[in-house]
């Protein structure tokens, strides 16, 4: 699947030393460390000492390995693409910054949402610090033949400074014990001039972020299978709604808790107001049950809002070239500054 690392553009090093790194046998080397690879993939990841954070890669290692969810081109391209660029609030065209660049998809699962970049790349690069990243190739084959891809943590990423033209990162930086160091982590990678496409969770109405953290603390502690199976009352809970299509108007503001006057479907204003009830007829019960413990499961899933996310641009000297906001968060590309 990878390319030998002789003809990488960007090859892999010792994320501890920045050295770079040799292959013996099944067996990346440097001068005081090996890492182990399988079929071609690396894992960078030592024993992770944070133990939300192990947690977090439990929970989205049995998502993206056990339950299917984006692994068929033709589902993805019928029923997943278009959802999957409406919560970030972009369109296709928005990605033509894309083509011919060297990427690197932070966090890319089992390979789903790579479908919409890695076809762009002269050279496209994947990490997680899950061993979902040992399902991606197939997920990816139809896009990119040579993706070079690695379980490796963010925070301490196999390459050196100022290496990709791109980075990207959907979903991810708020999973980690701190999304403003996240996001300054990966920046170190991107070349001066490079762009940087992110997407965090904002902030929501009060009495949904009160709900979320509830229903969080209450399940994050459970195994994925549980917790998988305690999200089924909520799912079906959305669905019972949704398919009563009822409308309801608010006529004034409520500022205190978050809510604007006008008219709503009654799922989505318990979703956006109270908790999070993800239906979605198309996707079905399994993939919406899904996408209720992917929010609910991780320890880690902080949410920020739109000047928070600013400041740290401004103080990491990234010129903000759009924001796109939906109803779960925030899609920023940056310009990293020379």
């Amino acid at each position: 699947m990878n390319k030998n690392l002789k003809q990488r553009l960007i090859p892999w090093v010792d994320p501890h030393s920045g050295t770079i790194l040799t292959k013996n046998g099944d067996f990346l080397v440097s001068k005081k460390n090996k890492f182990e690879m399988y079929n071609g993939i690396p894992n960078f990841v030592d024993k992770i000492q944070n133990k939300n954070q192990k947690q977090v890669s439990k929970s989205f290692g049995y998502k993206w390995t056990n339950t299917n969810f984006g692994q068929d081109d033709k589902e993805f391209e019928k029923k997943l693409k278009k959802p999957i660029l409406g919560f970030m609030g972009i369109s296709e065209k928005d990605l033509s910054f894309l083509k011919n660049k060297i990427i690197l998809d932070i966090g890319v699962g089992s390979g789903s949402t790579a479908r919409l970049w890695a076809s762009h790349a002269k050279e496209f690069h994947g990490i997680d610090i899950s061993k979902a990243v040992y399902s991606a190739p197939n997920a990816i084959k139809n896009f990119c033949k040579d993706a070079i891809l690695s379980q490796a943590d963010l925070n301490k990423l196999p390459y050196k400074n100022n290496s990709f033209e791109v980075i990207i990162s959907i979903g991810v930086l708020h999973h980690t014990p701190n999304t403003k160091n996240a996001l300054k982590n990966i920046i170190k990678k991107l070349k001066p001039d490079g762009y940087c496409l992110f997407y965090v969770y904002k902030k929501k109405s009060p009495i949904r972020e009160f709900s979320d953290d509830y229903i969080r603390e209450k399940i994050s502690d459970l195994s994925p299978e549980q917790s998988l199976k305690s999200m089924e009352s909520i799912t079906k809970f959305g669905k019972d709604i949704s398919k009563q299509k009822i409308s309801i108007k608010i006529s004034e503001d409520l500022p205190l808790l978050g809510i604007k006057k006008g008219k709503y479907n009654l799922q989505r204003f318990i979703y956006n107001h109270f908790f999070k009830c993800f239906w979605n007829d198309e996707w079905g019960f399994d993939y919406s049950n899904v996408v209720n413990f992917d929010w609910y499961h991780p320890k880690f899933a902080w949410r920020h809002s739109k000047n928070e996310i600013k400041d740290w641009c401004k103080e990491l000297k990234l010129n903000v070239k759009f924001v796109k906001e939906s109803d779960a968060g925030f899609t920023f590309l940056v310009k990293k500054n020379n």
